[in-house]
């Protein structure tokens, strides 16, 4: 997985894992870093219509600290609007409301939008938030004219997000709320296994208190916090090398070419010169060694 982070924000770090869980570790933190920090795709139950009289907002306390990129919604295009879909995400309170000092604001152009669609609006400075402290992000639109952006809602089944609809002047708390995805900025640039050096996974990130967040909870993980390396260190572990310097006799491979594929054997003998394996066929009736082109095994295991 790769972002748009410098070459001077990285940093190396090393988790130590179970020796073969590497994967499994590496997929979790995969997808607590997909960028994606909330959201909500449901069943269309109903839509609300954003025009110069009306506006919405989306309420949420942020479930952890991050920097705010983007927001998305599901709409459509009702009639032919000319101002952009705009979003701004500010702090609120139960008590006072909505917060003056607004942290980011951003637009979406009508023009990009066919019929209906995700609209992404990205915020012109991206927002820090944190965790615990309650936020709302608003859409809405301010030239008076005879077209707007619906909103497409499900219902809202949970506390966690507040949607409010402003109409006639007031702000009432709505039972649906719309389809929505919020964005984070990345801030790991790679995740990386080694096969060379198992019972670990390599980060490449801002941050190791990034890391070490994102590891809570995660199984197989056997040392924390992430332990940074240098790229030295692992930077030769990340050429991969040819297949006739690895394999060696005793080794289990499939033969993915020619009229025995799919049969497996063991590597008995290799001819690096000649670019060939020799191996003893496992499913043969009678244990003939057979030679065959390096380009036309895989490794299965060692024995």
């Amino acid at each position: 997985m790769m972002v748009g982070l410098s070459v001077d924000e990285m940093r190396y770090f090393a988790i130590k894992t179970t020796v073969g869980q590497e994967r499994s570790v590496a997929n979790v933190l995969e997808a607590r870093f997909h960028g994606i920090f909330l959201d909500y795709v449901g069943e269309v139950k109903t839509t609300f219509t954003i025009t110069d009289k009306t506006r919405a907002a989306l309420i949420f306390t942020a479930p952890k600290s991050t920097t705010f990129e983007k927001a998305a919604v599901y709409v459509a295009k009702k009639g032919e609007p000319t101002e952009p879909l705009h979003a701004k995400v500010s702090e609120f309170s139960d008590e006072t409301g909505f917060s003056d000092t607004g942290l980011g604001e951003g637009v979406y152009d009508p023009l990009l939008l066919k019929t209906e669609g995700w609209a992404e609006i990205s915020f012109r400075t991206p927002v820090r938030i944190k965790r615990g402290t309650k936020y709302a992000v608003t859409f809405y639109k301010t030239v008076e004219e005879d077209a707007g952006y619906e909103l497409f809602c499900g219902e809202n089944k949970t506390e966690d997000i507040v949607f409010k609809t402003h109409e006639i002047g007031e702000w009432k708390n709505s039972v649906f709320v719309p389809l929505f995805r919020f964005f984070e900025k990345p801030m790991i640039a790679s995740i990386a296994i080694l096969p060379s050096l198992k019972g670990y996974v390599f980060v490449e990130a801002a941050s190791k208190e990034v890391i070490a967040d994102a590891l809570q909870n995660i199984r197989h993980v056997k040392a924390r916090p992430p332990m940074p390396v240098k790229l030295d260190t692992i930077s030769p572990h990340l050429i991969e090398k040819p297949l006739i310097e690895v394999l060696e006799p005793g080794q289990l491979v499939e033969i993915v070419a020619g009229p025995l594929k799919g049969i497996t054997g063991k590597v008995i003998r290799v001819e690096k010169s000649r670019r060939e394996v020799t191996l003893e066929l496992r499913e043969a009736a009678f244990q003939l060694p057979i030679s065959v082109s390096i380009d036309a095994v895989r490794p299965v295991e060692k024995t």
